[in-house]
């Protein structure tokens, strides 16, 4: 018998590493699956014209309706699956079987990362499971939103990472940062940081990658040796992270942390902030550090001073590394859909 799922992803910008993960873990079930299974994307986006998104609606009177009217419209819009697999907790909920994919609630921990519908948590206690990729994520959910029903799935690392090829493009030895410039990704205390491992490590610069934000620019205008690319495709990142002397992710809050562990994987030397997820998924693979300038500062000047370390960082990350596939993630979310439909 025929199970169907429904993947309901939003059409708007998504974050990052939200976008990778869809990406990503949806490739793999179709790679996992087997005939018994039939997957349908759909993609919600606002009521505005040229959005291409398969459904609109009016996202944010509906984040601020009661939860049954979200509900409804969910149930409208995503058709009738036998599953419903929200990627996204802002998306409305259905009245039909589902589960939730959750990274992270920073909504709930800084204010600068949006907020959360105003029936987020009730559905996300009535979801058949609610889906984080670590178990720091899962604390979050329980303290947080009150969710019992949480199964983790950790995150999985493409070959585009695992098979880098090096690539600094004349960039001479660097550190690189490839990430946002929200609060919790704690860009200022790296500023502070890079002024200190400036002044002793004259042969090195500090790369940054990430979307435009005027915030970042404020934070590196003036610092020595501050060189921003921008956004780049994943494959670009992955060069750059095999050739750079360091990957540095000093993030105060991460419900995974991808960058790290795509720094691993491609065999990096990663200096981590010891908070949120990154300890669980560097283990000993990575420098830890305490998230604050002085930590950060001294992990830097460390791996780039100890050429030994180097070298056995970058031989343990892409060990590490090798236990973090989509494959596993899709094997594991369908072992989920299962479970939520038994």
């Amino acid at each position: 018998m025929t199970r169907t799922v429904a993947w309901v992803q939003t059409h708007t910008r998504a974050p990052m590493g939200q976008q990778h993960h869809e990406t990503e873990l949806q490739r793999a079930l179709h790679d996992v699956a087997d005939a018994d299974w039939d997957f349908d994307t759909c993609t919600v986006g606002p009521l505005r014209t040229g959005t291409g998104a398969r459904v609109r609606m009016p996202l944010r009177a509906v984040h601020s309706a009661p939860h049954g009217y979200a509900r409804m419209a969910g149930s409208l819009a995503y058709g009738g699956a036998d599953l419903a697999h929200r990627f996204d907790l802002r998306l409305p909920p259905r009245l039909g079987r589902e589960v939730v994919t959750v990274h992270d609630l920073p909504p709930l921990r800084f204010d600068d990362e949006g907020a959360l519908p105003r029936w987020a948590a009730a559905s996300a206690r009535r979801a058949a499971f609610v889906i984080c990729p670590s178990e720091f994520a899962a604390a979050e959910l329980r303290s947080l939103l009150g969710v019992e029903r949480v199964r983790v799935v950790p995150n999985g690392v493409g070959r585009a990472f695992r098979d880098a090829e090096p690539d600094g493009n004349g960039l001479g030895r660097f550190v690189l940062h490839a990430g946002g410039a929200t609060k919790r990704k704690n860009l200022a205390a790296l500023a502070d940081a890079w002024r200190d491992v400036a002044a002793s490590h004259d042969d090195v610069q500090l790369v940054l990658c990430g979307p435009e934000d005027a915030r970042r620019d404020r934070l590196f205008a003036r610092l020595p040796r501050v060189q921003s690319l921008d956004l780049l495709p994943p494959q670009r990142v992955a060069s750059l992270m095999r050739s750079a002397a360091a990957v540095v992710v000093p993030s105060r809050y991460e419900g995974f942390g991808l960058p790290a562990l795509e720094g691993l994987a491609a065999g990096a030397p990663v200096v981590a902030a010891r908070a949120g997820a990154l300890p669980e998924v560097c283990g000993d693979a990575a420098v830890l550090v305490e998230p604050d300038a002085e930590g950060i500062a001294r992990g830097l000047r460390t791996v780039l001073a100890d050429t030994e370390l180097a070298r056995r960082l970058r031989a343990d990350g892409p060990r590490r590394a090798e236990s973090f596939t989509w494959e596993r993630a899709a094997q594991a979310t369908l072992a989920v859909y299962e479970e939520a439909l038994a």
